[in-house]
């Protein structure tokens, strides 16, 4: 009897950034961006599922990833995002 296949994660460091409406001439403030760490398969999952944490207009970008010493260190689950 074969055994069950094991599904591979990664975990990737989502950053979020609020949208800019586009005033030219002003000089506001740019609000830092907050980083996500998320165990998916792939990246496209990791972007959803930080997307659908957002509130607004943001900019979703995929910006490294965590060995797996590091994931065990924050203990990590499986789809859960969390800010780093």
């Amino acid at each position: 009897m074969p055994g069950r296949t094991r599904s591979r994660y990664t975990t990737f460091l989502v950053s979020v950034t609020a949208e800019r409406s586009g005033g030219r001439g002003r000089s506001t403030a740019k609000p830092a961006p907050l980083v996500y760490a998320v165990m998916k398969p792939n990246a496209e999952a990791a972007m959803e599922a930080v997307r659908s944490l957002a509130e607004g207009p943001v900019v979703v970008a995929i910006v490294g990833s965590l060995s797996t010493r590091v994931s065990k260190g924050l203990k990590l689950k499986p789809g859960e995002p969390r800010a780093v």
